[in-house]
């Protein structure tokens, strides 16, 4: 059940900064990495969002242009608290972020690429953020991979990359097979219900 002090606008929107602020300040991936961390505070822990709305917003921030952790806490924040929402939610992202790069900046002279520490160190955060991929990609697939159809269009889709086919094709005749079947489906419908 949803937590009491959760239910005032006022705090939902606390919650929402305080997790976007977290995000930016230690996830490393980029917004993909962020998914399970908004999955699991946001629909697991605080039952404020459904499995769905993480779909959904998986799909709406792959789709429109932006940075990928802005879009989903937009999406977030407008979801649970309309544009107040959206508005706390991309400053609490934003704010790690800039200081974040302005020290990177600041340093990244001071800093040698052969050092093996540094090296090390990128080694195993990209050992990590391949890691929640994989466990993203996992999570997602549950929700989304009931068909065979769904399972077909993936594997043609993994092919097509291993192939080095344009992701950008691809992804356009994703949307074109979609759109014949929901027509076909569509179709379909309305025959049953001339019948009956």
């Amino acid at each position: 059940m949803l937590k009491n002090r959760y239910r005032s606008e006022t705090n939902i929107l606390f919650l929402i900064f305080k997790t976007f602020f977290k995000i930016a300040l230690f996830v490393v991936g980029g917004g993909l990495a962020m998914i399970p961390v908004i999955e699991d505070t946001f629909v697991r822990k605080y039952k404020l969002l459904k499995s769905d709305d993480i779909v959904d917003m998986v799909a709406m921030t792959q789709t429109i242009p932006g940075l990928i952790a802005v879009n989903s806490a937009i999406f977030v924040g407008h979801r649970l608290c309309g544009w107040k929402g959206s508005v706390v939610a991309t400053i609490g992202v934003l704010i790690p972020s800039i200081c974040i790069l302005c020290l990177i900046a600041a340093f990244f002279p001071l800093l040698s690429m052969e050092n093996p520490h540094i090296l090390a160190a990128f080694s195993y955060i990209r050992a990590c953020v391949t890691g929640i991929f994989c466990c993203v990609a996992v999570r997602l697939g549950k929700k989304i991979l009931s068909t065979h159809r769904d399972f077909l269009i993936v594997g043609l889709l993994i092919l097509g990359m291993l192939y080095g086919i344009n992701i950008i094709l691809l992804i356009v005749l994703s949307v074109l097979m979609g759109l014949v079947s929901a027509y076909k489906q569509q179709k379909e419908a309305t025959k049953t219900e001339n019948r009956s």
